[in-house]
């Protein structure tokens, strides 16, 4: 059974900002994008923005709430509850007797009354929500979903990348043009996926492949994806010269030239969409948020401009994007790898 994003409802930051990381009783300010105007959200305030998200997703999608209760929701995220448990000691309260996902997708099942599914896979965690909703589209098992992912500042998440060596110290995040670090971001989206396409556009996922890469727990190795994207373009019964347009992984760490090596012989004819330049690294909600803005970038035939191009990758610049295929991929911490292709035709 063919499966198509049919809506999407997304939140970003507009612009970088700063944060401090406290290290060894070190302080130091790093660029990140924020959100959200609060710091630290309880669980309120996110049960809050991920309804909204929903009601706006179901609304564009052309569906009914009271429909819901028969569309099953995948949520992904990084964070999960550690904004809410930072949030709580800032202000005096008690921690939450259990620190997990799931409890969030107990609030989502009672308030809608229906299945909701958690993944907790690092980077890749709401874009195995929409592999696993794609799955069940695909079977039969449902003609709707909703997949959700988030993510929110914390601390904990913030000065782990830091204490890594993982955070970039400029303000101007150029991955895969001027890589030297990451920069972390807040965001939200929700996605519509249904058995029917858009009235507006068709947006068939197409190949939707997950492997493990089980060279290292926090980096990427070039077989992997090499496998990871041959396999897709296979699943998705095309060949690699119909891609003309990737939106990579692209996060300005030490992988990135790797990984246009590799972009550049499998898809020499492809333009490449950054997106990470825009809203920064928002984790495990990068698959329905990159999901979703890769989306947005189609329906209007352009994507935004960058801070600074690069004339010798083949970026998509002020290129118009054209009905086609397009692949979007997603990489991991602890070798969850995972990507399908975006059948793109707008009407």
């Amino acid at each position: 059974m063919a499966v198509y994003l049919t809506a999407s409802a997304s939140t970003v930051a507009k612009n970088v900002a700063k944060q401090t990381a406290l290290i060894l009783n070190e302080a130091v300010s790093l660029p990140y994008f924020k959100a959200f105007e609060s710091q630290l959200l309880n669980l309120a305030q996110l049960y809050q923005l991920l309804e909204q998200h929903i009601e706006q997703a179901v609304q564009q999608a052309g569906w009914g709430m009271a429909d819901i209760c028969q569309i099953p929701i995948f949520i992904g995220s990084t964070g999960y509850v550690l904004t809410d448990c930072e949030y709580r000691v800032q202000h005096n309260q008690p921690l939450p007797t259990e620190y997990t996902i799931a409890n969030i997708g107990d609030y989502l099942r009672e308030r809608y009354h229906t299945q909701v599914f958690s993944f907790a896979t690092s980077c890749t965690s709401s874009a195995q929500g929409l592999n696993y909703a794609y799955k069940m589209l695909n079977n039969g098992l449902c003609d709707k979903a909703l997949v959700i992912g988030f993510e929110l500042f914390n601390r904990l998440t913030f000065e782990h990348f830091h204490s890594m060596h993982l955070l970039a110290q400029s303000e101007s995040y150029q991955p895969f043009i001027e890589p030297s670090g990451i920069v972390l971001g807040e965001g939200i989206a929700c996605l519509a996926l249904s058995s029917q396409a858009n009235n507006g556009f068709e947006c068939e996922i197409l190949g939707v492949t997950s492997l493990t890469d089980n060279d290292n727990l926090t980096n990427n190795s070039e077989n992997a994806l090499r496998n990871l994207l041959t396999q897709i373009v296979a699943n998705a019964g095309i060949s690699a010269e119909q891609i003309c347009g990737i939106k990579p992984h692209a996060v300005g760490g030490n992988f990135d030239q790797t990984e246009m090596q590799l972009l550049s012989e499998l898809f020499p004819n492809s333009l490449w969409i950054l997106v990470k330049n825009h809203f920064g690294h928002t984790l495990g909600a990068s698959g329905a948020v990159e999901t979703a803005f890769l989306m947005d970038c189609l329906k209007a035939q352009k994507a935004p401009n960058l801070q600074k191009n690069a004339d010798n990758l083949p970026l998509v610049a002020d290129k118009c994007l054209e009905n086609g295929y397009y692949l979007n991929y997603f990489l991991g911490f602890g070798g969850s790898n995972v990507g399908w292709v975006m059948k793109w035709t707008k009407r």
